[in-house]
């Protein structure tokens, strides 16, 4: 664990530096959700409710969807995909390093620091806002609120390795990435919540795992959730399924790497 240690450290000195493309991502974010709350407040001046949310839901849900994003959903996939194809994975090849841990604790460390960061924002938007926000009446809802988020950071991690050593197989990984990722965030609630949609593609998310990255823990933090701890524990086997997955993908992958480089 001490190696690991280091790693995080150094991470974390390394996100103190280069502190500034930070906090430029989470300003871009704050832009992008007031103008969804602008939006939703000029639909709500005809609408007192929308489907099963008032307006202090909706906007309950895009504050907290601001900090999920910079705390639970993972983009390392770009930096791994970066290092199979020019031929820097390499290095660790010889390294007495598990790659899947090496970038777990990086994703840790770098997520953590970010998440100091969004508090602020977030604590400054809930302050101003305090009379639209729904805030959970029990002091268990919150705490399977933050559970909710840590499972889910595991899992956004899990997801994004994944795509992240599909270059051992696409070369050309980019926009196939992007296609990815934006289908995993949609999926996830991350742009409108789930049960807005019709009941088909309802049915279809429950079914997959993404939800567990924005969604849920937000329809716990408003008690929308029937049943927290059931979802809880189906997290955790998605976690532990997922994570064998990728030890067997990464030694997979590692059989057909070739480090051609540039």
């Amino acid at each position: 664990m001490k190696k690991y240690w280091t790693v995080f450290r150094v991470n974390w000195q390394n996100a103190l530096q280069y502190r500034g493309p930070t906090f430029i991502s989470i300003l871009g974010n704050l832009l992008h959700i007031s103008v969804l709350l602008y939006l939703w407040n000029a639909i709500y001046r005809s609408e007192q409710s929308l489907g099963d949310y008032s307006l202090s839901d909706l906007m309950t849900y895009y504050i907290l969807q601001l900090m999920i994003n910079s705390m639970v959903l993972s983009y390392i996939s770009w930096d791994i995909g970066n290092e199979i194809r020019e031929g820097s994975f390499s290095n660790y090849l010889v390294k007495p390093l598990n790659y899947l841990h090496y970038w777990f604790t990086i994703n840790l460390s770098g997520k953590l620091f970010e998440g100091l960061m969004i508090l602020v924002v977030g604590a400054v938007l809930f302050f101003v806002l305090i009379a639209y926000i729904s805030f959970p009446s029990s002091a268990l809802s919150l705490g399977y609120f933050f559970l909710a988020m840590i499972l889910g950071g595991i899992l956004a991690f899990e997801f994004d390795f994944l795509i992240g050593i599909l270059a051992f197989w696409v070369v050309q990984i980019a926009s196939f990435k992007y296609m990815l990722q934006y289908s995993m965030f949609f999926m996830a609630g991350a742009l409108l919540p789930l049960d807005l949609f019709p009941k088909l593609f309802q049915d279809v998310a429950n079914a997959l795992p993404f939800r567990f990255l924005v969604f849920f823990p937000i329809q716990i933090f408003l008690e929308k959730e029937t049943a927290p701890l059931q979802g809880l524990l189906i997290a955790v086997v998605w976690i532990v399924v997922l994570y064998f997955l990728l030890r067997f993908m990464l030694r997979r992958g590692i059989t057909r790497y070739e480090a051609v480089g540039r």
